[in-house]
């Protein structure tokens, strides 16, 4: 096997960048997920059934997602006119800001109902931000990488996400078991929350050393730098690569969502299950196996085409989440933490796919209309797969799956994520496979319209 060359100081600089960054956005939303069952009793109504509480800290999860399209078109599509780096900063310095101020809002004992409405809004504007993030940062990352790597590179920084997970389960389980559950419910998700602010420095500091990407800087120079980035994907015929992209993503949205979602609530069974550091330890091994498979996964598809590869996976899903679902929950009645432990290994293995989606996506996109298309059209599969929560609710009330659950919420989410792997299969259909594309030759059958006019000549 031919080697390859070392990487360039920037596209190692970008690399890192976005992996900081995208672990981050990961780690904000596992502390969602993670601290899950002590947010209900922060932010949640205590009227009410149990599952429908849990419920609704779930839909916060799915307002941060569902906010993501709206920064990814904002973000995305004036990263694809001014360029990527000052947005880079920009996107991570409101990351952090946000961060912190979850640490200070109101709990329900104080202020009623409006201490949740207070954190929905926080959760809408952090995935503004979030939603920005990928547009801008990811884009960045796969422009400095070299075409035969690409997917090793998009698998490395799509790793970060895993990677934010295991540390929140970590960061939650250190504060239970040092602080207690009772310091953790009062004061401790406080803490836990404002730890999302570290990482911020070292991301902007990187950042501020980055240069602008080279792809953007030849579509500067072949003065391909459109007026409308955004609203170009909705135009012949690029549309039909957006639709196909979207359906994509929904897909692994639901499959994905149904995994992150879920499997908290699924190993602590409302108090029948795991404790709340067990779990959490349980969960961050899930994450970090996670980690290391994006990275595989992304490497592989540089040698197997990211078409194939992510068809026969999703195929794989369609036959092993129930099953994977199955183990989990008994694990989690019996308190087996062998059982657990080989579900979550089980269970680490519905994600792999996530490797290949940003080389994919970039590929999917030419340079005048990356960072619009990659962060909307990655985001714009949170518009129906963010809601992942109501389809759960949906299933549970299926009769024959109610009979098989008896109340407590396992099957159902694995035929959700049943249902995200067939639309992925099938979205595939209409995609060409894409490794061996150069960037620039992205979109090159396309008559690219709408291009900013030449400056006036001075006088």
């Amino acid at each position: 096997m031919a080697s390859h060359p070392p990487l360039p100081r920037a596209t190692k600089l970008a690399m890192i960048s976005q992996f900081l960054g995208f672990m981050l956005d990961a780690y904000d939303m596992a502390m969602v997920i993670v601290m899950a069952p002590i947010l209900v009793k922060i932010f949640a109504s205590p009227k009410g059934s149990a599952a429908w509480q849990y419920l609704t800290i779930v839909f916060t999860y799915s307002i941060t997602m569902a906010a993501r399209p709206v920064g990814s078109a904002i973000f995305g599509h004036y990263a694809d006119k001014i360029g990527r780096r000052f947005l880079l900063v920009l996107t991570i310095g409101g990351v952090g800001v946000m961060s912190l101020a979850a640490g200070f809002l109101p709990t329900y004992a104080q202020i009623g109902v409006w201490s949740y409405v207070l954190f929905c809004i926080l959760r809408f504007l952090m995935g503004c931000f979030f939603g920005g993030e990928y547009a801008v940062g990811h884009v960045f990352a796969i422009e400095h990488a070299p075409q035969a790597r690409r997917g090793a590179i998009g698998g490395f920084i799509q790793s970060g996400f895993p990677l934010g997970y295991v540390f929140a389960s970590l960061v939650v389980a250190l504060i239970s078991s040092q602080l207690g559950k009772a310091a953790l419910a009062s004061y401790g998700w406080r803490i836990a929350f404002m730890t999302g602010v570290i990482p911020v420095f070292l991301a902007l500091f990187i950042r501020s050393t980055l240069h602008e990407s080279p792809e953007f800087e030849r579509a500067k120079e072949a003065k391909t730098i459109q007026k409308a980035p955004f609203f170009s994907l909705f135009k012949r015929p690029q549309l039909f690569d957006f639709l196909q992209v979207f359906f994509f993503m929904t897909g692994l949205f639901l499959t994905d969502y149904s995994v992150y979602g879920f499997l908290p609530n699924i190993l602590t069974l409302n108090g029948r299950g795991f404790d709340t550091t067990t779990y959490s330890l349980i969960y961050g091994f899930a994450l970090f196996l996670a980690f290391l498979g994006y990275n595989f996964y992304g490497w592989l598809s540089d040698r197997t085409g990211r078409k194939p590869l992510t068809q026969w996976y999703c195929l794989f899903l369609v036959f092993g989440g129930i099953p994977v679902f199955y183990v989990l929950y008994h694990a989690a009645i019996n308190r087996n933490i062998k059982m657990a432990v080989l579900g979550t290994c089980m269970a680490a293995m519905l994600k792999l796919a996530w490797g290949v989606v940003p080389a994919y996506l970039c590929e999917r996109f030419p340079t005048s209309r990356r960072a619009a298309g990659v962060g909307f059209g990655y985001s714009s599969g949170a518009l129906l797969g963010a809601w992942f929560g109501i389809y759960v609710a949906w299933a549970h009330k299926i009769p024959f799956i109610a009979r098989i659950e008896k109340g407590d919420m396992w099957l159902s989410p694995a035929v959700i994520l049943t249902i995200g792997a067939l639309m992925t299969i099938g979205s595939l259909f209409f995609s060409p496979e894409t490794k061996h594309l150069e960037l620039h030759e992205v979109g090159s059958q396309y008559v690219t319209p709408e291009l900013e006019p030449d400056p006036l000549p001075a006088d």
